[in-house]
């Protein structure tokens, strides 16, 4: 047995290296993929969910709505509150509340909008009307107002379904194609989203806002708090079990990782049965047995001197009912003989400090000490020598992390959940914050740790979905008016960072982007594990590229921090296609991973082909590029580079090398000239042949402090491609800008 030990001990420390070899590290973000052919079922699309009249005030309280305390007629001519409204439409036509919520947001942004126009209340949910429609036509106007258009919205779908025979209905398992892509609904609701909006980015949008609203988000293991009544709930399989005292909690699992939750997203759970008793309680059921509660196994006494033999106190006991039993698992019988029923924690002080667990006369290896720590630091730990365990089998597994555990691997940005002994990783931070968890309580751990560790399904939280706070209103149905008359192919106005879009061009036409590639690159790396204090050799083979680059010396050493803000700054190819190498990944594996990124963030009309921007195949569009830059500008590391004139990169390499550095200067010459309404905060530049001159920019108004987001595409005056942009800032900072819509 103490050989088993000692190569077991062994086998955990090393065998991960190679395991390593074949672990993706690439994340696919979405908790599911979108699938065109199915959206939702009938069922979810026609029931009322339990839901009332305050559970629609209190999701919209929640988000932070305009609507929360906005009343307007119904449809009968009656003033209601919204809520009211999408109650009332939603019981009339026997339509879920959360279909109009989702559409309200589809259409017009109002459930985060926290001031919409009135353009936008008038035609709340896009019913008959589109971007070439004549509001004025009889036809048309006759459905203009919230209540008009809450009620067309639900009954059109209760008119779908009693009418699926007519021929503008789009039928369940039926082929059709759908922006000429065959689409065959597998449900009548999504045959019927499809008839109301026959595109599939809206119903893309649909979809990722209902997942981000209510689907099961949280893993197992999760430990929410409703914030209105205070109960507490454990995540597990799906369902919500109450704690039902505060003694019971601090039984089983840590305060500090309980998250605060509106009671909506509580009622996407169904309830699972209470946790009614500490752990490790004494129960006595009717028949007089005795049982030790271990989380949800029961083990049975082997009688009562077995209970005074561990140190048990009687009085201690709970009389329980058959009820009290239900659900729970009857475990292995306890003996005089048996071990330390809770567990304890050996440390082999001749095995390197090795970690072992003893429950039920068995060892199991723990991996690192930090789980310890994290889900073992009630249990008594023992310092042993190998001689002291050798009658002990070994299981042949390790121990892992409890459900609802946050890992992080050392020197890393990324942030994993444990389920089910995987790891699932949380998309970005974004992700993180908005799922309510907190950095406190993440525990870093050493990658052989990870490795040991199989990866689960990744997780992604739209976090501009959550609340009016964070907002983002670039996705809004509403067509966008070309109020500054621009004489690029392509442009982009919107206020910052609600992404409100106020004047722009073509904004939905794929094009070219060139360098503008290049912040979704170093996005990207920073979440694939790039370190920012390592040092990555610049080599001339390996990173070389056609176009602009910067002339580095072969073998030169840098800050990994310091080539991400050379390659954002400069946009040198070079060290954009070094600072990927930096994170481990090959070029395929590194595109393919955030292409993933870019699809869960909704920029369905967005594809990075090289890591340069060189290649023509690299598109987006203006709209696209807003949603990613607003994404993309929320890392520190990122908006500081973008917003930096000159920079200096340094080499670290020692002697060899003397003190070798190159001055890295930002492209946009709008950053070094007096702008006289407006000042640069972000910027990136790009060009090549086939997409002209392409920026981004994010200004700020000298006098109104108000800031814009400026994208332009496709400018082939090269020699003036400045020009344009430079006179837009101008006039969006201005008191001249001509905001008026129809």
């Amino acid at each position: 047995m103490l050989k088993k030990i000692a190569c077991l001990f062994l086998i955990t420390t090393w065998i991960p290296v190679f395991a390593g070899m074949t672990v993706s590290f690439s994340p696919a973000l979405a908790q599911t993929e979108f699938n065109p052919h199915f959206i939702i079922s009938d069922e979810e699309m026609q029931t009322l969910a339990n839901w009332t009249r305050d559970d629609v005030q209190k999701f919209l309280d929640g988000k932070g709505s305009y609507l929360r305390a906005f009343s307007t007629e119904d449809v009968s001519g009656a003033v209601k509150p919204a809520a009211d409204i999408i109650y009332d439409a939603a019981r009339a036509y026997t339509i879920n509340p959360k279909y109009l919520l989702v559409t309200l947001q589809k259409e017009q942004s109002l459930i985060t909008d926290d001031a919409p126009s009135q353009k936008q209340l008038d035609w709340a949910t896009g019913y008959a009307v589109c971007d070439s429609c004549d509001r004025g036509d009889p036809a048309v106007a006759k459905h203009k107002g919230f209540g008009k258009q809450v009620d067309d919205a639900a009954g059109i779908i209760r008119w779908y379904y009693d009418n699926r025979d007519r021929g503008i209905v789009k039928k369940k398992d039926q082929a059709v194609s759908i922006d000429n892509q065959s689409v065959i609904p597998q449900s009548w609701a999504t045959a019927f989203l499809y008839t109301y909006t026959p595109h599939l980015h809206g119903n893309k949008n649909f979809w990722k806002i209902w997942q981000t609203w209510f689907a099961q988000n949280y893993p197992n293991g999760t430990l929410l708090v409703g914030e209105t009544t205070g109960d507490t709930y454990l995540i597990q399989n799906n369902t919500k079990r109450k704690f039902k005292n505060k003694s019971t909690l601090l039984s089983r699992a840590d305060p500090e990782m309980i998250i605060t939750v509106p009671e909506s997203e509580l009622s996407n759970y169904a309830t699972g049965p209470e946790i009614s008793f500490p752990n490790f309680s004494l129960l006595r059921s009717p028949a007089s047995a005795y049982y030790l509660l271990d989380y949800d196994t029961i083990r049975p006494f082997a009688g009562e001197e077995v209970i005074r033999y561990h140190g048990y106190n009687p009085q201690e006991i709970i009389d329980v009912s058959e009820a009290d039993l239900t659900g729970l698992t009857l475990g292995t019988t306890i003996y005089a003989t048996s071990t330390p029923v809770q567990g304890v924690v050996y440390q082999i002080t001749d095995l390197k400090n090795a970690l072992y667990m003893l429950k039920d006369g068995t060892l199991y290896p723990i991996i690192d000490k930090k789980m310890v720590e994290a889900n073992y630091k009630n249990l008594k730990l023992e310092k042993k020598k190998l001689t002291d365990i050798k009658n002990y089998p070994v299981a042949n597994q390790p121990l892992q992390f409890k459900d609802g555990t946050l890992i992080r691997i050392k020197d890393s940005e990324t942030i994993y959940v444990i389920e089910n002994g995987k790891k699932r990783r949380l998309a970005d931070e974004d992700t993180f914050l908005a799922m309510g968890y907190k950095y406190a309580n993440v525990i870093s751990v050493e990658l052989l740790t990870a490795l040991n560790i199989f990866d689960g399904e990744p997780i992604f939280i739209n976090g501009s979905l959550l609340s009016a706070k964070d907002k983002f209103l670039g996705d809004n149905q509403q067509a966008v008016i070309d109020n500054y008359g621009a004489k690029l192919p392509s442009y982009l106005v919107a206020e910052y960072p609600s992404g409100r879009i106020l004047s722009g061009k073509n904004i939905d036409a794929r094009r070219p982007i060139a360098s503008l590639t290049k912040a979704m690159v170093a996005y990207e790396a920073i979440y694939e594990n790039l370190a920012p204090a390592k040092i990555t050799a610049y080599s001339a083979k390996k990173y070389r590229s056609e176009g602009y680059a910067l002339k580095v010396r072969d073998g030169a050493k840098f800050k990994n921090a310091d080539l991400l803000s050379a390659a954002l700054i400069g946009s040198y190819n070079n060290i954009a296609k070094a600072v990927v190498g930096a994170t481990g990944l090959d070029e395929d594996a590194f595109l393919a991973a955030l292409n993933r990124r870019l699809s869960d963030w909704g920029a369905d009309n967005t594809k990075i082909a090289d890591l340069t921007g060189l290649d023509e195949k690299n598109f987006s569009t203006a709209r696209d590029l807003l949603r990613v830059y607003t994404k993309v500008l929320k890392n520190e590391t990122i908006a500081k580079s973008l917003g930096t004139k000159k920079f200096i990169l340094r080499n670290v390499s020692g002697k060899s090398y003397g003190s070798l550095k190159y001055t890295v200067q930002n492209r946009n010459k709008l950053f070094f000239q007096n702008n006289k309404n407006y000042k640069i905060i972000a910027s990136k530049t790009g060009y090549t042949d086939e997409a002209g001159a392409v920026l981004f920019m994010v200004i700020e108004s000298k006098k109104t402090k108000k800031k814009y987001t400026i994208i332009t595409l496709g400018d082939k005056n090269y020699n003036y491609r400045f020009k344009e942009p430079d006179k837009i800032a101008s006039w969006i900072s201005s008191d001249n800008a001509n905001l008026a819509s129809n």
